[in-house]
């Protein structure tokens, strides 16, 4: 991504198998007619200078195909070991920004509110990252990050622990919004992620019920 001379970066991590999700890639799952991807990325665009998608290379013509009718240009970043988990896919992403701050998203977010991050990037200064506490449990993929601190934490969360997200945050310790905080900028709904199919029928149900 060349992003010279931008300061906020976006990141949509895009390359899970979807296993709890069945045969089909749950990005391309569609809320009020639109694929998660898309609403992800549309959602995160607004707060950002550019948004990179971390995803698997054979998901590239499908996830562009979404993408092109679309307003938001994005740039793809790849895995080199597919499978590594959300740590490696962050770290990939990261390494091709050089924008100093990012924020991070899930591709299953059809709710992403970027007037919040936008918020959250005003409140990151020095810190290592800005991350929203909701339900009890932190929200990394909808929270901002230092690019570099973040990104050497994500190679070291691959080398020497689970590769999970919240190994991590574990090596940045970032500064953590309270959840009473977070719901005086945003709803709750904001942090809503599709794992399952009866995760995604919840959320068309629920659009449908708003709208009538």
């Amino acid at each position: 991504m060349n992003d010279s001379g931008k300061t906020r970066a976006g990141v949509v991590l895009a390359g899970g198998h979807s296993t709890r999700f069945g045969d089909r890639d749950k990005a391309l799952a569609e809320v009020d007619g639109e694929p998660l991807l898309v609403r992800a990325a549309e959602g995160l665009a607004p707060a950002v200078d550019g948004v990179v998608i971390n995803c698997r290379l054979e998901q590239i013509p499908t996830f562009r195909a979404a993408l092109d009718p679309q307003s938001v240009g994005c740039a793809f970043v790849c895995d080199p070991s597919p499978g590594g988990g959300p740590a490696a896919g962050l770290a990939a992403a990261l390494g091709a920004i050089s924008a100093p701050s990012v924020a991070v998203v899930a591709c299953d977010m059809p709710f992403v509110d970027a007037s919040f991050l936008r918020w959250l990037f005003g409140k990151l200064g020095d810190a290592t990252g800005v991350v929203p506490r909701v339900a009890g449990a932190l929200q990394p993929t909808h929270a901002v990050f230092a690019t570099e601190p973040t990104r050497r934490a994500a190679r070291d969360a691959v080398e020497n622990a689970s590769g999970s997200l919240y190994g991590v945050l574990d090596r940045i310790d970032p500064t953590e919004v309270p959840e009473p905080r977070v719901l005086a900028r945003t709803t709750a709904r904001s942090f809503v992620d599709v794992d399952a199919p009866a995760d995604l029928e919840s959320v068309v149900s629920d659009e449908v019920t708003r709208q009538s």
